[in-house]
């Protein structure tokens, strides 16, 4: 039995919470996996820290409330250190991250130390993709690609052993947290699926230019860090 929190971040997502929960809570195999639910709300005015409290009624759920958005990767932090268990995973509340690769992706971690939800694997499918925002994924992707040798070093849906993070200080507050871990963690068998970055449904896309100015900084500071292994260049 595999014992995992699964860490969300949420900002203004009333409507998809449930929703997510929901089909999570009917794919998971519960006969090998023993899921918790981390939600992380940063004050949303719609009312999604209040209806997290509501659904841990319903679900194994823990919710933080923040004072307010403090930033996705922060959030993440914010989630894992609450876990007491031996897995850990993120996901978006958006309902992008397809939930049928779930217990696959969990249930690999037997074998790999890390494992992701990946838009690039053979076999992905990403709907309705604006232009500029696939043309600034691809260009991040690419850059970040030669730093991890991951090939979807971006993505927001993945799973680890905590040990990946032990004794490492995550310091991302924006949105590329996994980056951070596969720069910094401890492991050696990475797994990444294909699967479909779906439309989302009832909310719009939160990043912005302030966040790919973060990245590219980062993506500067991670080289540095991998280069010289010194924190004077941790980011």
């Amino acid at each position: 039995m595999i014992a995992i929190s699964l860490v969300i971040p949420t900002y203004n997502e009333v409507r998809n919470l449930p929703l997510l929960l929901e089909e999570i809570w009917q794919l998971i195999d519960h006969a090998k996996i023993d899921l918790e639910f981390i939600i992380v709300d940063d004050n949303s005015p719609d009312g999604t820290g209040a209806l997290a409290d509501e659904l841990a009624k319903q679900y194994p759920v823990k919710v933080i409330h923040r004072a307010g958005k403090l930033g996705l990767g922060s959030a993440v932090i914010e989630g894992f250190k609450i876990s007491d268990r031996p897995y850990l995973g993120v996901m978006d509340a958006d309902l992008s991250h397809d939930p049928i690769i779930l217990n696959n992706l969990i249930l690999s971690l037997i074998d790999y130390d890390l494992t992701l939800g990946s838009r690039f694997a053979a076999g992905s499918v990403v709907e309705k993709w604006a232009w500029f925002r696939k043309l600034l994924s691809m260009v991040g992707v690419v850059l970040a690609r030669a730093l991890t040798g991951v090939q979807d070093p971006l993505s927001g849906y993945f799973f680890f052993r905590r040990s990946v993070i032990e004794g490492v200080l995550l310091k991302t507050t924006g949105y590329k947290i996994l980056l951070e871990i596969l720069v910094k963690g401890h492991f050696k068998k990475v797994k990444e699926l294909s699967y479909t970055f779906r439309i989302r449904k009832y909310s719009t896309s939160k990043l912005n230019w302030r966040e790919f100015v973060l990245f590219f900084g980062q993506l500067v500071g991670y080289s540095c860090y991998k280069i010289f292994k010194s924190k004077k260049y941790e980011f």
